[in-house]
């Protein structure tokens, strides 16, 4: 009966122990960012029918904001300036150049400053990122999933974090039904705009244009464990 009860207690004690262990961890999860001061990040525009954007949205919209200027071939280019990080925000600092040909980039178009709480959760609810194009960030702190999932957004957004952390929006425009789908990337960077209306119409298109040196090791990595998982599968059914 010793033995038993012993052996109940030291069960107890371990998961008690394990619990206290995964709950310290969830809370003590550290937000940050996911890119470096001195990287270059650049976006390329694929695709932009202006004349269904002032359909959409008036003929101001490319006069403002991360869309300013923009049209179908041309890059924007954020040099990352700061970086600062206390016990309750994440702020980044960037020179801006805006969307145009490629070429000289001559003088920078202007610096901007985006922060993020530190606890998602302390965020207000049916919390938008704007109420305006492009209705998302071009970057989210990291782990940019648990990040995503601890926010209060409104209903225009759905979160998706199945494959590649995602936002699915569907702002409130009178005349059409719009959607949007962003992609990030495990970095936190906006990888991929799509802005469609009904039927599946493609009306803006944007993709990152490079990765930071440093995500390459990385991602070079996680690809080459992946092809060796593949081949070791392949390998035992064969010998099966």
């Amino acid at each position: 009966m010793k033995v038993r009860r012993t052996n109940l207690f030291a069960s107890t004690a371990l998961i008690l122990i394990f619990m206290g262990s995964f709950t310290s961890n969830v809370i003590a999860l550290d937000y940050s960012i996911g890119f470096r001061a001195g990287d270059q990040l650049f976006w390329k525009c694929n695709i932009c029918n202006i004349n269904k954007m002032n359909v959409l949205f008036g003929e101001g919209w490319r006069d403002a904001g991360l869309f300013e200027n923009l049209s179908q071939g041309k890059r924007m280019r954020w040099d990352i300036n700061t970086i600062e990080q206390n016990s309750t925000t994440i702020l980044a600092s960037v020179n801006v150049w805006m969307w145009q040909n490629e070429g000289s980039w001559g003088t920078l178009d202007n610096i901007s400053e985006s922060s993020y709480l530190k606890d998602p959760s302390q965020y207000p609810a049916n919390f938008n990122f704007s109420n305006y194009l492009p209705f998302v960030p071009f970057w989210l702190p990291v782990p940019i999933g648990d990040y995503l999932g601890e926010m209060k957004l409104s209903d225009l957004y759905d979160v998706d974090n199945r494959v590649l952390p995602t936002l699915n929006v569907q702002p409130n425009i009178p005349t059409e039904n719009v959607y949007i789908i962003a992609v990030y990337n495990l970095n936190g960077i906006l990888s991929s705009f799509k802005l469609y209306t009904t039927g599946n119409v493609v009306v803006i298109d944007i993709s990152l244009d490079n990765i930071p040196l440093y995500v390459l090791p990385s991602t070079i990595g996680l690809i080459s464990a992946f092809l060796i998982v593949i081949y070791l599968y392949v390998k035992r059914k064969r010998n099966i």
